[in-house]
């Protein structure tokens, strides 16, 4: 104790959670006193006034930490460190309750190992509690719980370890609860359940899930397809009514015109600039008219010729890997089963040719192939120069030309590069193509 003290000041007890002091001489504060413990900070508060003797200056206590036990608190100026009050000494547990309560006991974590339920709790208001705790076993057994030696947390407070031990009997057929008690508190701090399921059925619930996805990603997929194509159909149609109708119009005018005698007026006045200007776009018409015929004629064609889907094109579907290249020469794998949508699927097919670059894990392709659900006729043709194997797919003769949306292959032989050779390569792999293309009828 300074002599600077002079001792005006002196606990006397503790109530209603905070350190009541009695004025032992006319004291006069108006300052920051911060109480310590074992120099840790637990309590910061505000005193000002004139104190005459005997008058109680009561000071609350926010926390308490993990110390040992009997320890002084300390009281102190906060601007220069010097002490106003003589040290209040903590003594028991008891008085660490009455002063800042139970406090709030939380579990951080629960887990089984061995047979043994461990957990880690904290208590960030009083440090020096240690409580007693119990389990209850599927909410019916109470058993004691083991709590283990306090830790003093850097932040305040202190964290200990609990554990309670298992039975045998404890795990029935539906499995395990253990609920975790604090003498003191409503309800349980913390719960951990083990319940047993089949793995048949949760395995079986997994596929079914899986199955479920794959085929709404590949229903939606066709719906945006099919909705694009059509959409496409629709524009090209418009467009060629409108055509057609500017072709009908120019060729009517410009044939009535023709069809009219005009006869010769001598000395009729030449015609003025507006009226030059409306025959010359007249003219105009006419000969554009005439280049569109060339260029529908031409389209007709072209519509004959067959329509080579681009490699990496959308309309490369579900079952496709990405394009590679070999020798300049650019082409797909494909898995088990692949579709490639119709790029006119509103125009009658006839067939559609498949140039095969490359077979793995057999001699030939082995395929199935479906214009959406009919089966297609597959014929081979290896070409006379050593170019790749071609493969013409054709509809039925009773079905022959039909419409379709999407063309579906489905190979019979395939194989993994990681499973047949070792390699790093886990795709699975049947055929590589190099073109497809669609033929339709006139």
């Amino acid at each position: 104790m300074t002599p600077d003290l002079a001792v005006p000041i002196r606990p006397v007890g503790i109530a209603y959670q905070t350190i009541r002091m009695s004025c032992v001489g006319r004291a006069e504060l108006d300052d920051v006193i911060v109480a310590y413990i074992n120099g840790i900070k637990v309590g910061e508060n505000y005193v000002g006034g004139v104190f005459n003797v005997g008058a109680i200056i009561e000071y609350p206590i926010q926390y308490l930490p993990h110390v040992d036990l009997p320890s002084d608190i300390r009281f102190a100026r906060m601007r220069d460190g010097v002490e106003i009050a003589s040290p209040f000494t903590l003594k028991t547990q008891e008085d660490a309750i009455a002063l800042v309560g139970l406090g709030d006991v939380r579990i951080e974590s629960l887990s089984i190992e061995h047979g043994v339920v461990r957990g880690v709790a904290i208590n960030r208001v009083n440090g020096l509690l240690r409580p007693e705790m119990f389990a209850k076993i599927n909410g019916v057994v109470p058993r004691g719980v083991v709590v283990e030696q306090h830790r003093l947390l850097d932040d305040g407070g202190a964290s200990f370890q609990f554990h309670v031990r298992l039975e045998p009997q404890d795990l029935t057929e539906n499995g395990l609860a253990v609920d975790v008690y604090v003498v003191g508190k409503d309800g349980p701090l913390s719960s951990i359940v083990y319940r047993r399921a089949d793995p048949d059925d949760s395995l079986r619930r997994v596929i079914q899930l899986e199955s479920r996805l794959d085929q709404n990603q590949q229903a939606t997929g066709y719906q945006i397809q099919a909705l694009d194509n059509e959409i496409t159909a629709r524009i090209e149609l418009l467009q060629d009514r409108i055509d057609a109708f500017i072709e009908y119009s120019a060729s009517l005018l410009f044939d009535r015109v023709a069809a009219t005698t005009v006869e010769q007026v001598d000395g009729a006045p030449a015609l003025d600039g507006d009226r030059q200007r409306k025959m010359q776009m007249f003219l105009d018409l006419v000969k554009s008219g005439a280049r569109m015929r060339g260029t529908v004629a031409h389209d007709r064609a072209d519509a004959a010729a067959p329509h080579v889907v681009p490699l990496r094109s959308g309309a490369f579907s579900h079952g496709w890997y990405d394009v590679e290249v070999d020798d300049g020469e650019e082409y797909r794998w494909m898995s088990s089963e692949a579709i490639v949508f119709n790029p006119m699927p509103e125009r009658k097919l006839v067939e559609v040719q498949i140039a095969v670059f490359g077979i793995y894990g057999a001699e030939l392709p082995m395929l199935n192939c479906f214009f959406d659900g009919v089966p297609a006729n597959i014929l081979r043709e290896r070409s006379a120069t050593g170019g790749p194997l071609l493969l013409k797919l054709q509809a039925p003769k009773d079905k022959a030309p039909l419409s379709c949306d999407m063309l579906r292959i489905e190979s019979m032989v395939s194989a993994s590069p990681a499973t047949l050779e070792g390699l790093s390569d886990h795709r699975l792999l049947s055929i590589a193509v190099s073109q497809i293309a669609f033929s339709y009828a006139e």
